[in-house]
């Protein structure tokens, strides 16, 4: 496991905010005048989980190649401190639905494939713990289905765990990210 990509005592992901929110969000919420995140021009930072609800298909993905993925949820655990901030998941959420389609990350190629639909979106703000909660959900949900997905900046195994369920998957994705702030 490692550690934050970074960190100071005067950087916001060392953020000592006694009362952290983790938020659950059905993806069409995002953006919108319901947006507990109000995601816009001045997203806060912090970091994600995309629960994807996926049924057995073969994905390219990228410089990966192609995986055979069985049916099941698929969390991708991503951090976003760059000026965007938390605004990328309005990205992973437009390529999810088709809107977009360059592929930059990984997830995109996940994300992207025409039958996987994205189901949850998990996430903290102020809060780098994005190596500490994939690595928690590769133990609770016993599976990095694809090595080296998502984790090419890290020293991580993968950022991306497959569960039985999107209704399982959830609460394991909630407890991982209460756990590690």
């Amino acid at each position: 496991m490692t550690g934050p990509k970074n960190s100071t005592d005067d950087d916001p992901r060392n953020s000592t905010d006694e009362n952290p929110t983790v938020h659950t969000l059905d993806p069409a919420v995002l953006g919108t005048d319901d947006d507990p995140l109000a995601l816009g021009s001045r997203s806060p930072a912090g970091t994600y989980a995309l629960v994807f609800d996926a049924p057995a298909a073969t994905i390219d993905v990228g410089a990966l190649g192609e995986h055979r993925v069985s049916a099941g949820a698929y969390v991708y655990v991503g951090s976003a401190f760059g000026t965007g901030g938390l605004r990328r998941v309005l990205r992973h959420r437009r390529v999810a639905a088709g809107d977009h389609d360059a592929r930059h990350w990984h997830v995109d190629y996940l994300g992207g494939h025409p039958a996987v639909e994205l189901a949850r979106v998990v996430c903290v703000t102020d809060r780098d713990v994005e190596c500490a909660v994939a690595t928690e959900l590769a133990s609770s949900l016993g599976s990095t289905p694809i090595e080296g997905f998502g984790s090419s900046d890290c020293s991580c195994d993968a950022h991306l765990a497959r569960g039985d369920s999107v209704e399982t998957a959830t609460p394991l994705v909630e407890a991982a990210f209460r756990s590690k702030m």
